[in-house]
């Protein structure tokens, strides 16, 4: 038994690829359920764009359905290199047994995604195996890909056979078998139909007593448009004739047009759709007396919920789109032109513009008449003479020889033009090439000349330490000291060897920043050290006069007996009281206090998970919107797509109106980029493309905001693994607002798990600048500053990727910026495995906080006895405002 006639077996998995407008996605519905039906076990994943996403799985529940924002017959494989590397990586992730590209015009797209799959046992594409001109020349000259390399099986079908009829031969190639053939139906869902009916409610109309009308839907094609006074003629008629109100639906982008037509027809209730409401404009299809319209989106929807329809059709792909319909009447004027795929020869579609008012109020008419017809109609309509027709036919033929000609000219200069563009490419990657070795070069000689000279400081120290030895005495103890000052030497050298280290960091860092254009960035850390020097001075000579002090104070007690002896006495009993009682209160103290207490900061995990349960409301005036500050947010991300949904619906929920939000993706290899895309609308900027950390994103990521924000204006990020608490972003700008002294603002911290479930919290002390010159523990997801810090600071520092959110702080804290802690919990904290936190705090992250101590304290950087005293000191009053925080004192 032939293939043909042989039913196929069910593949595992099946990827169908359908890049089609609205109308296109809902003929498609019938041959899907067709095989959903017939392979109810493999799983079934259809590409669409992302803007039908919301309706798809009403169409056909229980797919996999998958959106990518890349339009094929708009962008070219360059515009949208990022987005086809992801959704290739999807391709060859899923390994499909079978690929179907079902579009109705064979696109660049889909012989990618095809040829990424080359080990699919069948890969069949829906149409002629002759690629469309253009796209050839984009697959050869981008992608180096034909059709017949990228599918071994092309179902072709008559160019007048109906596509929801077409999309069958396809699913009878797949199965093996004919299907029968069904028109498509749509059920749906109850809250689009409560949403439908509260509209005309709204609106004061009826269900089943009006006419819907889509005389837009010129995203695509514009030309294909009939008169915006036509159809208001058109809709004055069904108001006298058949007492029906009319209801204008359309994109938000359509609204010019639209109130063309509701002005043309004496008064229309507009309904216009954004994204997401496509359910919601089916439902309201499905509520209408009749539909009339161009929009063949609108059109199939009406009627797959079956409402009769009046279709004004062109001859631009005529008759694929004729709808499956009973009571549906075609109204079009066959031309010789027709099939000109709306390349009009004419440039204003005669065919669509020539039918009469006449002619579709006539169509109305008998539709109404005629309320049992079960079959669909087309009426033809013939306005021109023989002659004209005749003229019209001979001028197409013509227009389509020298457009191919064009095109076949045009063809041969973009190929000659790719080919000296590979070569200039070709040219400047061997010149990348030869400035790496030169920079390795110059690299490796540094190193060799560094190599040198610590070999000769060896050798020095090693003749050094030989005469040491040959000069020691015979005697141990003698030998023992000579040996502990060698040691107490090579300790010296160590410990310049790391503040050497240290300093050459903090100079590569600076000659980086400089190379990257940050001069502003260095200007401010410049003057930073110099604040830091100065106040090193002046805390000496404080020093010095406390230590003068104590010398004038000594010998005053010197200056008797009596005194001087009186002055012993205390010293030793005040030093006897301190190690006998001291010591051990204190440290009896921290262990009640910190110790054997729930909250800890520093301390990542304080209970078992239990629900996430925020402040219930954050408290203060709300000022007038006018009086708010902008918020110019960030979030950096980098392959996290089980978590970026909710941080980016923790922002956007919150309807802050004068938000500017960006996010900056680092070309993630998974689904990030499909998610982030989806909130696109609620987005000031965002983009998915590799960059050289999360600094480096940051950075990106507020050059997009910062010009659009004043010095007053606030500023923040958050990572992408992150929550901002509810209300946080109208709290923060409205304490702004009241505290115009304040420069920057964190608060307390929820710490949650990968499911979001509470974990522990962070609440935190009131700020103490001393304590953040040795440990970072302000929770970076709750800081908030002005702009006018951020200008003071010179912004982030690409050059530190651990630690810089305290750099920033040191920075804002040097540049004399008043920081407080407000005592709410404003945003959440998680732990997983994979966050960068837990993987690079003792090895990068180490370097850059000794970078950041070093600039407030020089050599005394790794005072670990400062720094685990300021850390007990956040720890213990961390526990005092945790404790008062249980009993309602927020201090």
């Amino acid at each position: 038994m032939s293939a043909a006639t042989a039913e196929m077996a069910a593949p595992r998995a099946a990827l169908l690829l359908k890049l089609d407008t609205l109308g296109d996605l809902v003929l498609f519905a019938p041959a899907l359920h067709a095989l959903q039906r017939a392979w109810p076990a493999t799983r079934l994943s259809v590409l669409v764009r992302a803007s039908y996403l919301d309706l798809a799985p009403v169409l056909v529940p229980g797919i996999d359905w998958v959106a990518t924002t890349i339009d094929p017959f708009v962008q070219s494989p360059g515009q949208a290199a990022s987005e086809l590397a992801r959704l290739q990586q999807m391709v060859t992730a899923l390994a499909p047994d079978l690929v179907g590209a079902v579009t109705s015009r064979r696109n660049w797209v889909e012989v990618a995604l095809a040829a990424a799959a080359p080990n699919a046992p069948r890969r069949v594409a829906l149409g002629t195996a002759h690629d469309d001109p253009y796209f050839s020349t984009q697959l050869r000259l981008h992608l180096g890909l034909t059709t017949p390399v990228a599918f071994s099986e092309c179902v072709d079908s008559p160019p007048d056979e109906p596509d929801w009829q077409r999309n069958f031969r396809l699913v009878d190639t797949l199965l093996g078998r004919a299907v029968p053939r069904v028109a498509p139906r749509l059920e749906l869902p109850t809250a689009a139909r409560d949403s439908a009916r509260e509209f005309l409610r709204a609106h004061g109309l009826a269900p089943g007593r009006f006419v819907i009308c889509a005389p837009a839907g010129f995203a695509n094609v514009a030309i294909k448009t009939w008169p915006a006074e036509n159809f208001g003629a058109t809709l004055r008629h069904v108001r006298d004739q058949h007492q029906l109100p009319a209801v204008l639906i359309g994109h938000e982008g359509e609204r010019a047009h639209l109130e063309a037509v509701r002005a043309s027809a004496g008064g229309a209730t507009l309904w216009l759709g954004r994204t997401g409401d496509l359910p919601v404009l089916a439902a309201l299809l499905a509520e209408a007396a009749l539909f009339v319209g161009n929009d063949t989106g609108a059109l199939h929807l009406a009627a797959a919920v079956n409402v009769p329809v009046v279709g004004i059709f062109g001859g631009g792909t005529w008759p694929r789109f004729v709808p499956a319909a009973g009571r549906a009447t075609s109204v079009v004027q066959p031309l010789p032109c027709f099939g000109c795929n709306w390349q009009c020869v004419f440039g204003d579609a005669p065919c669509v513009k020539g039918i009469a008012v006449a002619d579709v109020t006539a169509a109305v008419d008998r539709t109404f008449a005629d309320a049992n017809r079960a079959a669909a109609v087309i009426h033809a309509v013939e306005h021109l003479p023989a002659s004209t027709r005749e003229l019209m036919g001979r001028a197409a033929a013509r227009y389509h020889e020298v457009q191919a000609d064009h095109l076949a000219r045009q063809h041969q200069i973009e190929e000659k033009e790719n080919a000296l563009g590979q070569k200039d490419r070709d040219i400047a990657a061997l010149l990348e090439v030869c400035r790496e070795r030169e920079k390795l070069i110059r690299t490796v000689d540094g190193h060799a000349h560094a190599l040198t000279a610590q070999l000769a400081t060896l050798r020095s120290d090693h003749a050094l330490l030989q005469q040491t030895l040959a000069r020691l005495p015979a005697d141990a103890a003698a030998s023992a000291r000579a040996l502990h000052d060698q040691a107490v030497h090579i300790r010296n050298l160590d410990s310049i060897i790391q503040a050497r280290d240290v300093e050459l960091a903090e100079l590569r860092a600076t000659a980086a920043n400089r190379d990257a254009g940050l001069h502003n960035l260095e200007q401010a850390k410049h003057y930073g050290r110099l604040l830091t020097e100065k106040e090193a001075v002046i805390q000496s000579l404080r020093r010095g006069h406390a230590e003068r002090e104590a010398v004038i104070t000594e010998l005053s007690v010197q200056a008797t007996s009596t005194t001087a002896r009186l002055h012993k006495l205390w010293t030793a009993a005040a030093a006897h009281l301190r190690e006998k009682w001291g010591r051990p209160l204190d440290t009896w103290l921290f262990r009640k206090i910190v110790a054997e207490y729930w909250m800890q900061i520093g301390v990542l995990r304080h209970y078992d998970p239990r629900p996430l349960r925020w402040d219930e409301r954050l408290p203060g005036p709300r000022p007038p919107e006018a009086n708010l500050p902008q918020i110019a947010l960030v979030t950096p991300s980098y392959g996290q797509e089980k978590f970026i949904e909710r941080t980016l619906r923790s922002v956007v929920d919150q309807h802050y109106p004068k938000l500017l939000y960006a996010v900056q993706d680092g070309g993630s290899k998974d689904g990030s980029a499909a998610i982030i895309a989806r909130h696109a609308p609620h987005l000031r900027h965002w983009e998915s493309v590799p960059d050289k950390g999360q600094a480096d994103a940051i950075h990106r990521g507020f050059a997009h905001l910062t010009p659009l924000v004043g010095p007053d204006d606030i500023m923040a990020w958050l990572n992408s693994d992150d929550l901002l608490a509810p209300g946080a972003l109208p709290f923060v700008a409205g304490y702004f607002a009241r505290h115009p002294d304040v420069d920057v603002l964190y608060g307390h911290r929820i710490i949650i798990d990968g499911e979001d479930r509470e974990i522990g919290r962070w609440i935190m002390p009131r700020h103490n600048p001393a304590t953040l010159e040795w440990i970072d523990y302000v929770p970076q997801e709750t800081l908030f500053w002005r702009k006018r810090a951020w200008d003071l600071a010179g912004g982030i520092d690409p050059s530190f990727q651990f630690a810089l959110d305290w750099d920033l702080l040191a920075r804002f804290q040097l540049a004399g910026c008043k920081v407080v802690r407000v005592p709410y919990f404003l945003g959440a904290f998680r732990v997983h495995a994979e966050q960068k936190t837990s993987q690079a705090i003792h090895t990068v992250g180490a370097e850059e906080m000794r970078r950041i101590r070093t600039r407030f304290h020089g050599e005394r950087q790794d005072d670990f006895a400062s720094i685990d005293q300021h850390a007990r000191d956040a720890r213990f009053w961390g526990a005092i405002t945790a404790r008062l925080h249980e009993v309602g004192i927020r201090w």
